[in-house]
């Protein structure tokens, strides 16, 4: 499905002093707020690209139509002027995923990194979706090339969800799936999709269970990790999300530890998302998007307000946590918990407490991310605290009221960030 994650009105786009216009980090020393799927090739200019900068958005796969080096490079001049990173997608590097036994194509990955090695707009390289166990040995000759090449941006690629089947996968369990990636691949970066919001149902134990392998495994590998969320509809499948279920998104995603997150979609694609049929190839998936944060017609949707807004958030809350350990997470119902290990810090009460809590730590501080796990009902709590500890301050919250003395309200999606000592 995906080819490859209050503040003043002055600071609409949330660059820190050091991520001013023109001027990235290294994605990898990022909390990265990415977007698949860009404008279409007729509506590549920079009015559309400052679009996606006051959104929010730090990285973009252009896509939707940009397959190429000519088209990439227009993003990237777009991008740079804006502040906006670009993850190119580039057919020349495509045709090895018809035979999973082939070996890589240095010529081919060496002439894609000269295309774009030196723009400062580049950001990293998209490599794969959601491939199969038996590629993983031909992604890692492929990525090995581009580390060689170019070992100032990573070659990305984005797992399936726990939801692919086993042929899918090449697994029958998912942990086996993504520790196996990780073993042979050696990726830099731990990026996987997850679409909870259904027609009609929320995937509430199948987001939760892969927030939780996800972080397990890229903590056992030391790599940060990543997971691409929804922000469109696609007909007869997804459903679009409302401001509350792309905040629950966010939040308890920050809360698991994610070092970023990935819109799924910027601008609704067409339903082939831009990819013709190749000779020899199969032919593109096609499915229906609608109403992501650019409708097809080039119009804003509510979504844009939605995912803005919540990037806004990120921008402090998620930068915040940059460089601190995520050590413990624990989820409950009714302030029992039901995963993960208790809370070394507080113990939640009340039938309400639906929440998931995650501590993190870095050089004898400690933060604390207590989310709403539900993104339809708020969540009523009051906190015990362990030991000596207290509570400093609020770091930073979003749709998270006080309601006494350690008691707080969560409206549904909604999160709060705590500093103790």
């Amino acid at each position: 499905m995906l080819v490859l994650t209050a503040f003043a009105a002055s600071c609409s786009t949330g660059k820190t002093d050091d991520q001013k216009v023109g001027v990235k980090p290294g994605m990898l020393n990022d909390f990265i707020i990415m977007a698949y799927s860009g404008p279409p090739p007729e509506e590549v200019n920079l009015e559309r690209y400052q679009e996606i900068a006051d959104s929010g958005i730090d990285y973009l796969v252009p896509a939707n139509g940009a397959v190429n080096a000519e088209q990439n490079l227009q993003a990237m001049e777009l991008g740079a002027q804006v502040g906006v990173g670009i993850i190119p997608v580039d057919l020349r590097l495509f045709p090895f995923e018809l035979k999973p036994g082939i070996e890589a194509d240095a010529v081919g990955i060496k002439a894609i990194v000269k295309s774009y090695k030196d723009h400062p707009a580049l950001a990293a390289y998209v490599v794969k979706d959601e491939p199969n166990a038996n590629l993983f040995p031909a992604l890692k000759e492929i990525c090995d090339v581009f580390r060689v090449e170019d070992p100032g941006h990573p070659p990305l690629i984005n797992l399936f969800p726990s939801y692919g089947s086993p042929v899918q996968l090449g697994f029958a369990d998912y942990r086996a799936y993504v520790a196996s990636f990780i073993e042979i691949v050696e990726p830099e970066l731990l990026s996987y999709d997850y679409y909870p919001l259904r027609n009609e149902v929320t995937m509430y134990d199948g987001w939760f269970n892969d927030l939780s392998i996800a972080r397990e495994e890229a903590q056992r590998a030391g790599i940060p990790f990543l997971v691409f969320i929804q922000s469109e509809g696609i007909k007869g499948y997804l459903r679009v999300p409302n401001r509350a279920e792309i905040l629950w998104q966010v939040n308890t995603v920050l809360a698991y530890g994610a070092q970023g997150i990935g819109w799924f979609c910027y601008w609704t694609p067409a339903p082939d998302q831009g990819f013709h049929q190749a000779e020899g190839a199969a032919p593109p998936l096609v499915e229906k998007h609608y109403n992501a944060m650019i409708d097809i017609n080039g119009n804003r949707t509510e979504v844009y307000d939605y995912v803005r807004e919540a990037n806004l958030y990120l921008k402090k809350a998620g930068r915040g946590l940059l460089g601190w350990e995520s050590t413990d997470v624990a989820r409950y119902e009714a302030g029992k918990m039901i995963e993960g290990g208790a809370s070394p810090i507080v113990v939640p009460n009340g039938n309400d407490a639906n929440i998931v809590v995650g501590t993190f730590r870095k050089d004898g501080r400690i933060r604390l991310v207590i989310s709403n796990a539900r993104c339809d009902v708020p969540a009523g709590f009051s906190l015990k605290l362990s030991g000596e500890h207290k509570i400093a301050g609020v770091f930073s919250s979003i749709d998270a009221d006080p309601a006494g003395k350690l008691e707080w309200n969560l409206k549904p999606g909604g999160s709060i960030v705590l500093d103790m000592k």
